[in-house]
């Protein structure tokens, strides 16, 4: 359910200074997004948005995380990304002004700051280094869509150990066994992003368990043995 936030326009302005690519921009820029800008709620499974609604807003993730997803023609979800604290999403949609091009789900309870296009469009005109962040990010993300659909033609030892790399880059935390990936996943959910049956994802790292390159910590997945990963990952690239 969507409720009002209760966190301050201090905290806030402490947030997107700190956290987010709005840190290069003066106070007083921020305190004017913020004044034009409003925070929100949402429980876990929420509809942030969905796809084909309208691009007019840019989405800030204050706290908890999100999925992207889109729903293919067979009725099957297939996930795009997470996106974690910090994270922007519907930068695609404020740039080109079109509608969005995929749901946006909460994953867990979290809350977001959204400003809309016809407000952020002239604080980024102001201040380019702003924009060439965006744009930066923009590419990023359609590098990681890219590798996703390229890892879809490899088996799944392959295909699984590319994306727990893929995950690791982009939410991984490292510590003294190894890299952490900082999302709570689901064997079912984690099988949506790869492209593969829970059965399938349960099978791979079960293998990857015993082969002591990952090891499982409840939901999470911590690599023991990044060089391992990446040479299953690479060997499946060669063939």
């Amino acid at each position: 359910m969507m409720t009002e936030s209760a966190r301050s326009k201090d905290q806030l302005l402490g947030f997107l200074k700190s956290q987010t690519f709005f840190g290069g921009l003066p106070d007083a820029a921020l305190e004017r997004l913020i004044r034009k800008g409003h925070t929100r709620t949402f429980s876990k499974g929420d509809i942030i948005f969905r796809r084909g609604d309208p691009g007019d807003r840019l989405t800030v993730i204050v706290s908890g995380r999100i999925k992207i997803a889109n729903i293919t023609a067979d009725a099957k979800e297939v996930v795009l990304n997470f996106l974690d604290p910090g994270d922007i999403n519907g930068e695609i949609a404020v740039l080109d002004g079109n509608a969005r091009s995929a749901d946006a789900i909460a994953l867990e309870d979290c809350e977001v700051f959204v400003i809309f296009a016809r407000d952020l469009m002239p604080v980024l005109t102001d201040h380019p280094q702003a924009m060439l962040e965006i744009m930066q990010i923009l590419c990023q993300r359609l590098r990681a869509v890219s590798a996703i659909v390229e890892d879809a033609t490899l088996a799944m030892r392959g295909r699984v150990a590319k994306g727990l790399l893929r995950l690791a880059t982009q939410h991984g935390r490292t510590g003294k066994r190894g890299i952490r990936l900082q999302l709570a996943l689901s064997q079912k959910e984690l099988g949506k992003y790869l492209g593969l049956s829970r059965e399938n994802v349960s099978r791979q790292l079960r293998r990857l368990k015993d082969d002591n390159v990952i090891a499982m910590e409840g939901p999470q997945v911590v690599i023991l043995d990044q060089a391992g990963l990446t040479a299953i990952a690479e060997c499946a690239s060669a063939d």
